[in-house]
């Protein structure tokens, strides 16, 4: 019986043809809840990044498995009894370290951390040292800030193509040594890349799609590990948890949950390490994941009343 559901954003809520959560999908999150399950995010993106730039809109969730499962929480609140959803402070610039300073409904620090994993600090230094040098740009996400090195073109093309409006601020690379750093997403081709891993030997660079962004996480960290904790603390196995997702960030996840969900517009690796393929995000695949689920917990409901 599924408790459980994790659902990556980008390509899987999300469609990056629009930026807009189709209404199909919704509907099946709130049926979801609704039917008693519970509702959690999967994703690489930072907690703010989710909050500032109103990537779940009006919809709301138990737990967030975040930056490949560096950061994860859980949250107090129940979504099915949240009517209003949280209006984006106008000055909101990716820093929220100031004590009053609150993201409504899904700040950590309304509820529970389970993961935190910081980047070891000489490392982190080692790629910002080599970014300087080669002058690529480097966002940099703490816990509750986020910044670059540089701001470039090839920056704001990667920004525009998830459909971010807000432009991290630019401070010295001195500030990564100041502050644990959770992940670091340097924007360069695959062949620059090449320069990266002989700076990080307890980390790793994640390709997560097509661009010219990368996630460097540490070594052993991504949404499996970060959705282990989450059970853990709920007390939950992994045969109660489903996932859905559609980047190659996804395939760990979606091959050790209960049922593993691909999107019809996933990666083709994605889809394989799948239990199922649902159709793509702008042909309602969302709606027809989370129904495949509830229709299986029926089903699994009557044979054990058989």
């Amino acid at each position: 019986m599924i408790k459980i559901i994790f659902f990556d954003i980008d390509g899987t809520l999300r469609p990056f043809e629009t930026g807009r959560i189709p209404d199909s999908a919704k509907l099946a999150v709130r049926r979801a809840q609704r039917a008693g399950i519970l509702c959690a995010i999967a994703t690489g993106r930072h907690w703010m990044e989710i909050y500032g730039e109103r990537l779940i809109e009006e919809l709301f969730f138990d737990a967030y498995v975040t930056l490949d499962g560096e950061f994860c929480y859980l949250l107090p609140h129940s979504p099915r009894s949240t009517a209003q959803s949280p209006l984006r402070d106008p000055s909101f610039r990716f820093d929220l370290r100031a004590e009053e300073r609150l993201a409504p409904e899904m700040d950590p620090r309304l509820g529970d951390i389970v993961q935190k994993i910081p980047l070891p600090t000489e490392q982190v230094m080692a790629v910002l040292r080599l970014a300087e040098r080669e002058r690529f740009p480097v966002l940099i996400q703490e816990e509750r800030r986020i910044y670059a090195n540089l701001v470039n073109e090839e920056l704001l093309r990667c920004l525009y193509e998830i459909r971010n409006d807000i432009v991290p601020p630019v401070l010295p690379i001195r500030e990564a040594a100041e502050n644990p750093v959770y992940m670091l997403i340097p924007i360069l081709s695959y062949e620059e890349s090449l320069k990266i891993p002989p700076l990080i030997p307890d980390c790793q660079l994640v390709r997560w799609s097509d661009g010219r962004s990368f996630d460097l996480t540490k070594k052993g960290i991504n949404k499996s590990s970060g959705i282990d904790a989450i059970l853990r603390h709920l007390r939950l196995s992994r045969s109660e948890a489903a996932a859905i997702g559609d980047g190659w960030n996804d395939i760990d996840m979606l091959s050790r949950v209960g049922l593993g969900i691909a999107m019809g517009n996933a990666k083709p690796e994605c889809r394989e390490a799948a239990d199922h393929v649902c159709p793509p995000i702008l042909e309602d695949g969302l709606a027809h994941a989370v129904d495949w689920i509830l229709q299986r917990n029926r089903e699994e409901g009557v044979r054990r009343k058989g």
